[in-house]
């Protein structure tokens, strides 16, 4: 059994982020164990530019309560990625699913890990969810703001 370690905001959560998830947990093989990393409201303001939608105690509870994920917890804060790595030390995955949208370089990353002693076997980037008008947050709020414009 393989520890799978997914992160994001999880904010207007979608079926991308499902599918996403259920992907994730899928590379651990069987009996895999998901954890989701949900990213602080502060952190999602730095990286989007803008806060999430829903707070971070909203949103983690949203994603514990997938049948899916095993374990959610809020990840740290810090001003780089590398300071907020702490998380990954404490749960020690095997495996790291990142969004196909998440900012970070997977070789950088691994580089990292293996300077702080950590044997994750590997980094996994998913692609884009289909190529459906439902399959990201930015999208849905646009379509429900024309809705809005339009009526």
């Amino acid at each position: 059994m393989g520890r799978v370690l997914a992160f994001g905001t999880f904010d207007l959560l979608h079926f991308g982020h499902v599918t996403m998830l259920q992907k994730a947990k899928a590379l651990g093989g069987e009996n895999a164990d998901l954890v989701v990393v949900v990213s602080r409201d502060s952190s999602s303001l730095k990286v989007k530019g803008h806060p999430p939608i829903f707070p971070e105690d909203q949103r983690l509870n949203l994603i514990k309560s997938l049948k899916v994920v095993d374990d959610a917890v809020l990840g740290y804060e810090g001003d780089t990625w590398k300071e907020r790595l702490k998380i990954i030390e404490e749960l020690n995955p095997d495996i790291i699913v990142l969004g196909y949208d998440q900012p970070v370089d997977v070789n950088a990353l691994l580089d990292e890990l293996r300077k702080r002693g950590l044997k994750v076997k590997k980094i996994v980037r998913l692609e884009k969810y289909g190529d459906s008008a439902f399959n990201s947050s930015s999208k849905i709020v646009r379509k429900i703001m024309d809705r809005f414009n339009s009526s």
